[in-house]
């Protein structure tokens, strides 16, 4: 099972490499992720427990996988 962090909290980042901006990210979570009119990407590095939910959905849709969540630590089923 996958808890959040609790000192470094939970955390987005996008590999802009990969990141072919076709904006299912913002579909998803759109509080967390913006395309400006410039057709960048923009979004929140930092998340709140209530935003990991949305955050998760996007990295999953993310058709390029360039969006990772950091701040996650592995907890065993027994505690």
């Amino acid at each position: 099972m996958k808890t959040l962090n609790r000192l470094r909290g939970p955390r987005v980042s996008v590999d802009n490499d990969r990141c072919e901006v076709y904006g299912i990210c913002v579909w998803e979570a759109p509080r967390l992720f913006q395309l400006d009119r410039d057709g960048r990407l923009r979004y929140r590095r930092q998340l709140t427990e209530t935003d990991f939910a949305q955050a998760a959905a996007a990295a999953r849709s993310c058709p390029m996988q360039a969006i990772m969540l950091r701040g996650l630590s592995e907890v065993s089923a027994d505690e």
